[in-house]
C-alpha cells in the first residue's frame, strides 16, 4: 500500500460511517512503508503471538508493520517481524472474523521481545461492524499520536480538554471533530479520561470514558456510548493498549525550526514554536507548540507532510478547564 494513504487520508467526503472508517484507517496505517535505506537491513525483530479471547492460537493472522514488512502466524499463533531502523514502529494484527489490534514498539529497545495480542470477534450493531474492545486503542493512536509519538508536548491538568478538527487537504469541509479530556484523578493516582468523535451530519457519534492506571500505561475500565444510546460498561483485557511515546524535552528543543511564529486555527491566533520531526522517509511531523501554558497539552496544530504535499492536518477548535463525566463513570 502506498504511503500516501496514512491515517485520515481516506477522503472524508465519501461519508464512510465513522466506526467503519476507523477500522479501515487502522489497516491503512499498518500498511504504510517508509522506503528508507536503513529499513532494508532487518537487524531487529519481535515475535507476536496471536490468540482469540479464549486463549486459542489463531493461525494465518497477518502481522504488518509501519516499516512495510508483514508476516503470518503459524499453527501456534506465532509470527516474527523484522525492523531495520531505530525509532518507533506501529504493528497491526489482522485476522478473519476478528477485530484488529494495533500497538507500538521501539527499536532497538524492544528487539527480541515477544508480544501477545488477543483478538476479539466482530460485534454486529445495526449495520456497523466493529469491536468495542479494540476500538479505543485504535482511536487513541490517531487522536493522541502520529507515527507512535505523542502530540501533547505538556501534561493536561484535571478538567482540561481540547477539541480538534482533523481533515485532509482534499476534504477540509468534511473534517472529523475529536475531543480529548482529562476528567479527574483518583486518590490512588488512576485517571479518568474522555474521548469523543463527531462526524458531520451523522448520528453515530462516539463517546468513551476510560480509567487509566497511575502511569497511564494500561486501561483498567472502559465505558462507551454510541449516538444517543445508553452507556455500556465494556470488558477490558490485557495486551491491547499501547501508550504513545512521549518525546523528551531535548528532542523537542532540537526540532524547533522556527520560534515565535504566528499560527491561526479555529480557536484563535497564537504565538508558537514550530517543531519538525522526520518520522519516515520524506515524511515530516510538524507540531505548533505554545509555551505560555494557555492551551492544555501545549499544542495548537499538528500535521504530517510528505515532501511538499499535506497528508492530514489537525487544528485546535476549542479548549477549556471544565470537563466532567457525561457517562456517570465515577
Amino acid at each position: 500500500m502506498d504511503k500516501r494513504n496514512p491515517p485520515f487520508l481516506i477522503p472524508v467526503r465519501q461519508k464512510i460511517p465513522l466506526l467503519l472508517l476507523l477500522a479501515f484507517v487502522l489497516t491503512a496505517w499498518g500498511c504504510t512503508t517508509s522506503g528508507s535505506l536503513l529499513n532494508q537491513i532487518p537487524i531487529h525483530s519481535v515475535t507476536v503471538q496471536v490468540l482469540d479471547q479464549q486463549g486459542n492460537p489463531i493461525q494465518g493472522a497477518q502481522v504488518q508493520t509501519s516499516s512495510g514488512r508483514a508476516s503470518s502466524t503459524n499453527e501456534e499463533g506465532m509470527a516474527e517481524v523484522n525492523f531495520g531502523a531505530v525509532g518507533v514502529h506501529s504493528i497491526t494484527v489482522l485476522a478473519d472474523n476478528h477485530l484488529p489490534s494495533n500497538f507500538v514498539v521501539t527499536m532497538p529497545a524492544d528487539n527480541g521481545e515477544t508480544y501477545t495480542r488477543r483478538l476479539a470477534e466482530e460485534i454486529q450493531i445495526g449495520t456497523i461492524s466493529f469491536g468495542s474492545i479494540n476500538l479505543y486503542p485504535m482511536i487513541f493512536n490517531y487522536m493522541f499520536s502520529s507515527y507512535g509519538y505523542s502530540h501533547a508536548v505538556e501534561d493536561y491538568e484535571e478538567g482540561e480538554y481540547t477539541t480538534w478538527s482533523v481533515y485532509t487537504e482534499e476534504a477540509q469541509e468534511d473534517s472529523i471533530t475529536m475531543t480529548r479530556a482529562f476528567l479527574t484523578e483518583n486518590d490512588n493516582g488512576q485517571q479518568w479520561w474522555r474521548i469523543e468523535m463527531r462526524y458531520p451530519d451523522r448520528d453515530d457519534n462516539y463517546t468513551a470514558e476510560m480509567l487509566f492506571s497511575e502511569d497511564r500505561t494500561s486501561i483498567l475500565r472502559y465505558r462507551e456510548r454510541i449516538g444517543q444510546g445508553e452507556p455500556q460498561e465494556k470488558p477490558v483485557s490485557d495486551n491491547w493498549y499501547s501508550k504513545p511515546v512521549q518525546l523528551t524535552e531535548e528532542s523537542m528543543e532540537g526540532a524547533v525550526s522556527q520560534s515565535d511564529v504566528s499560527v491561526t486555527v479555529p480557536s484563535g491566533t497564537f504565538t508558537a514554536d514550530l517543531l519538525e520531526f522526520g518520522v519516515a522517509s520524506e515524511t515530516t511531523l510538524r507540531i505548533w507548540r505554545v509555551r505560555d501554558g494557555s492551551v492544555p497539552g501545549g499544542a495548537v496544530k499538528y500535521e504530517t507532510v510528505e515532501g511538499s504535499e499535506l497528508d492530514y492536518s489537525s487544528e485546535l477548535v476549542d479548549y477549556g478547564t471544565d470537563a466532567e463525566t457525561v457517562l456517570n463513570s465515577y
